[in-house]
């Protein structure tokens, strides 16, 4: 994954030495050196993949921070846990994005500086000004308020420090809605050592290297599955005594195979304090968590990590030749792939943009054959031209059953219609589409709340917005780490719908396939064939499995192309 444009642009502009001597005058002093790591690390088994899910810092005064970082900085709060020794209270930024960040803290009565942490945490913000005005004004310390860089394109960027002295740097980004963390920083000892870590044995990547002219020297390293933020390795140069060892720091790592990482630590010579494992805290019951430390006693919470997203979103349907015709000449889909399967075939489309996830033409072959015009979700796509698409719903064989007209609640052109098997198409206009293209898949849901905690506590999608559509049906809107979001419907008609028996598949790509299934059997769906490696001629060796979600729609498990 590359480094956001914005980000990068950010990073550069902390080059201005005068802008860091003025913020970084506050900086905590007080000596400390770690021991060296092994000169020449064992070189690890097979790199599990990884990504930062949460950023810790210790704080001195809980409720104190939690106001800065939800009033001051957009944050909310997303849970508040107790581990065996803190508690955890752990933060989502405005916009959704990127990693959390979780304040820590402690109730073990041991002594730690709080105000030492020779790192930093990055935001960014549509409005760096009115974002650094709300910090100040929640208590937090502007220490360079936010400006233009005209040797960097004008790009505004500013410091601050929060209540226990952790440097926050802001940088303006027109792309943000509101503002976002973008990156964890965390001060280390041996700069060269870390990298070698964090790259080759934790399975971050190199994405810079920057030397910052008489402060200090940062390699920023991402993760390969998106959706997180950066990491920064920093080593100061400025002559300042930095105290590197034991912070209270913590860095979440989300793993592909915990033991694999735990193995792969304790070979490169560094020490793992507790082997993954389910876990005995009350509020974390049976979830795997190990821990280890780095170099300079960072440590690191090792959880299992099952990251994914709909890669394609399938249909039964009683024509496949007739489907197909609809979908290529009505829609502008386009044909991508021709699959043949124990009990069905399949046409797999792609959209006219060539955005969001497939969508998966399915005709049964077996016998009884289930009811194609039994699906209670919907299609939706974003198009340019709605009243075009209606025109293309028509000539494709299907019907409109509402014109596109603009929906005042949402001011934007909506129209409704059905494809030959009786699907709904929802369809947007959308400023700046080019075409057309999948955005959303929805399916129908026999208790919305079960099922919206279901794909979000347990398998990882993220709630973008709820709707309630008066005398139709309530949903929510589920976002992964890619493809088109997913839709869980709810009908409030009063039809007798049957939830159950759909002809649907959801092919959920995961960066784990084998965490994914355990997952999806925690969560009280039904695993009917673990990931293995497949037999099939298209897709011999590759990692396949089968489940099922509440109401028995289909989970197709596939491994996310991060991991390749």
């Amino acid at each position: 994954m590359r480094l956001p444009h914005a980000l990068l642009k950010g990073i550069m502009l902390s080059l201005s030495t005068l802008l860091l001597s003025a913020c970084l005058s506050s900086g905590g002093g007080g000596g400390g050196s770690a021991t060296p790591g092994p000169e020449e690390p064992a070189p690890p088994s097979i790199q599990p993949l990884v990504y930062l899910g949460a950023a810790a810092i210790g704080v001195s005064d809980l409720d104190a921070s939690v106001a800065l970082y939800t009033d001051g900085m957009g944050m909310r709060e997303i849970s508040r846990i107790t581990r065996d020794n803190r508690i955890e209270v752990t933060l989502e930024s405005a916009d959704k994005r990127g990693s959390y960040v979780t304040l820590m803290s402690f109730t073990d009565n041991i002594g730690r500086i709080y105000n030492q942490n020779p790192g930093k945490l990055v935001f960014y913000a549509r409005d760096a000004v009115a974002f650094a005005q709300a910090f100040a004004n929640a208590g937090g310390t502007v220490t360079v308020p936010p400006q233009p860089q005209p040797a960097f394109g004008n790009v505004v960027v500013g410091f601050g420090r929060d209540l226990d002295n952790n440097l926050i740097e802001m940088v303006g980004d027109s792309a943000a809605t509101a503002s976002y963390f973008g990156a964890m920083g965390i001060g280390v000892s041996n700069l060269e050592e870390a990298r070698d870590f964090y790259v080759e044995v934790i399975g971050f990547e190199e994405s810079q290297f920057l030397a910052i002219p008489g402060q200090y020297d940062e390699y920023i390293l991402t993760s390969p599955v998106p959706g997180s933020s950066a990491l920064v390795l920093m080593n100061w140069t400025n002559g300042s005594q930095r105290n590197y060892l034991d912070n209270p720091v913590k860095l979440e790592l989300r793993v592909a195979d915990p033991t694999a990482l735990a193995e792969d630590i304790e070979a490169a010579g560094e020490t793992v304090l507790r082997q993954p494992a389910p876990s005995d805290e009350a509020d974390l019951l049976d979830q795997i968590v190990g821990y280890a430390e780095d170099a300079d006693g960072t440590l690191l919470e090792i959880r299992q990590g099952v990251r994914a997203y709909l890669g394609a979103a399938g249909i039964g349907v009683e024509d496949l030749a007739e489907a197909e015709f609809f979908y290529t000449s009505g829609l502008g889909m386009q044909v991508v792939e021709r699959r043949s399967r124990d009990d069905r075939n399949e046409v797999v489309l792609e959209s006219a943009d060539a955005r969001g996830s497939l969508l998966v033409l399915m005709e049964f072959t077996d016998v009884p054959a289930p009811n194609t015009r039994q699906n209670y979700g919907k299609l939706v796509f974003y198009v340019n031209d709605p009243a075009a698409f209606a025109q293309g719903i028509v000539t494709g064989g299907g019907i409109v059953t509402v014109a596109p007209v603009v929906q005042p609640p949402f001011n934007l052109v909506i129209g409704f219609g059905r494809d030959p098997d009786n699907n709904l198409i929802e369809f947007v206009g959308i400023p700046g589409t080019a075409d057309s293209y999948l955005s959303a898949f929805g399916i129908g849901v026999s208790n919305l709340e079960a099922s919206k905690d279901f794909y979000v506590e347990q398998l990882g999608f993220k709630v973008d917005q709820y709707l309630s559509i008066p005398g139709l049906y309530n949903e929510y809107i589920l976002t992964g780490q890619g493809g088109s979001a997913l839709v869980l419907m709810r009908w409030l008609d009063g039809y007798g719908y049957n939830y159950r028996d759909k002809p649907v598949k959801l092919e959920m790509r995961s960066m784990s396939p084998e965490g994914f299934a355990e997952a999806v059997e925690t969560g009280g769906g039904e695993i009917t064939q673990a990931p293995a490696p497949s037999t099939e001629a298209d897709r011999e060796g590759d990692t396949v499995g089968y489940g099922a979600d509440l109401d028995g729609t289909v989970l197709e498990i596939l491994r996310a192309p991060w991991t390749l």
